[in-house]
């Protein structure tokens, strides 16, 4: 299921209800609780205003924080938000219908508690995997080099699930592989996703390197190939499952002799 790229990117305006869903119930859209959104200038942007001769009303600069509530009346979460804000440029309307340039306040968010889920993953994943992923949603907003590292770690975790090997042994001397090694070194029966491994890899890779400019879109990508992957990796361990269900039914009971294990 393709990520709805466009309400983690966009700004919002400060009031009602936003595109943005109950990362609890999953169902519900979050609206800003009245009387609870609350914005200032900073400091440096009050000083630009009373100092530049030459100030625009684009360089004003917001803070913002306030309660977002679920629109799901079974639910009703309440989940607190903060961030940044400023004017943008837009054409507005008088009373005979004539357009004018005008301006128009913008939020951007940078934190949520409880975090926003950007895909919903598999409830039988592990704990190591999902924590990670939970970890890189809290950061999608506000540190995306870390968000993408993240997913990185989700991924070393996903390997260690399925049994990858994490060191080699020579010289009765253990040293670890790298994650390009595991992922080059996975089963045949992985052979045909070995390239969302891969790509899922590298994203997280810029993350981790200081330097890198690491873009909205790059961890968005990295979420929905990371969304294929684990349901690509599930469908395995659903197949072996059903595989031996299926000889499990045809032995009409346990197809290993019974021992005192």
């Amino acid at each position: 299921m393709r990520i709805d790229r466009k309400k983690f990117k966009l700004s919002f305006r400060g009031k009602g209800l936003t595109k943005w869903n109950c990362p609890t119930c999953g169902k519900g859209l979050l609206k800003i609780k009245p009387g609870t959104f609350h914005h200032e200038q900073t400091r440096a942007s009050t000083r630009a205003l009373r100092s530049d001769v030459d100030w625009y009303p684009e360089w004003i600069e917001y803070v913002y924080s306030c309660l977002l509530e679920c629109n799901n009346p079974a639910c009703k979460e309440i989940v607190s938000s903060s961030g940044v804000g400023s004017p943008h440029q837009c054409v507005s309307f008088d009373d005979k219908g004539m357009s004018y340039n005008d301006y128009e306040d913008r939020y951007y968010p940078k934190y949520f508690s409880p975090h926003l889920k950007i895909f919903d993953y598999q409830k039988n994943l592990p704990d190591e995997v999902t924590d990670e992923l939970d970890n890189s949603f809290s950061l999608f907003f506000c540190d995306r080099p870390s968000s993408a590292n993240h997913i990185r770690m989700a991924l070393e975790n996903l390997l260690n699930h399925i049994k990858i090997k994490k060191y080699r042994i020579q010289k009765r001397k253990r040293s670890y592989l790298s994650l390009h090694e595991r992922i080059n070194s996975l089963p045949k029966k992985y052979h045909g996703i070995q390239e969302l491994f891969m790509a899922v890899k590298w994203l997280g890779n810029a993350g981790s390197h200081s330097g890198n400019t690491v873009s909205a879109d790059d961890v968005l990508n990295a979420y929905e190939l990371m969304e294929k992957l684990l349901a690509e990796v599930l469908d395995e361990e659903s197949k072996k499952l059903m595989a031996l269900a299926k000889n499990i039914n045809k032995n009409k009971g346990p197809t290993t002799k019974s021992g005192f294990a």
